[in-house]
């Protein structure tokens, strides 16, 4: 007995080739962030398969979202360990704080 339905990776990759010509015509620059926009799509095809309910084009922004998110969360984290860093290296420099009971 044959599939009926397709499979997650022929949804994804049919959903990407019907952005094809929204893809031409944009900038180089943009292409590339769409590249990995469809590569987010393609690691988590799945996930898009068994979200029967929708269309896979509806779930698209959805993993996009998550992708994004994941990458602001990992610079965000960075850029938290590196003022941790900085602060670690200012404060030998910095002169002593004084206390409001010291003054009196």
């Amino acid at each position: 007995m044959g599939r009926k339905l397709p499979s997650a990776t022929q949804l994804a990759f049919e959903q990407i080739a019907e952005l094809k010509p929204f893809y031409d015509a944009l900038r180089r620059s943009d292409q590339l962030i769409l590249d990995q926009f469809f590569e987010a799509v393609l690691q988590h095809r799945a996930a898009i398969g068994n979200v029967a309910n929708l269309l896979p084009m509806e779930v698209l922004p959805f993993v996009i979202l998550l992708e994004e998110r994941k990458k602001n969360a990992r610079i965000y984290d960075e850029i938290h360990r590196l003022i941790i860093e900085l602060e670690d290296k200012l404060r030998p420099l910095l002169p002593p704080i004084e206390n409001e009971s010291d003054r009196a």
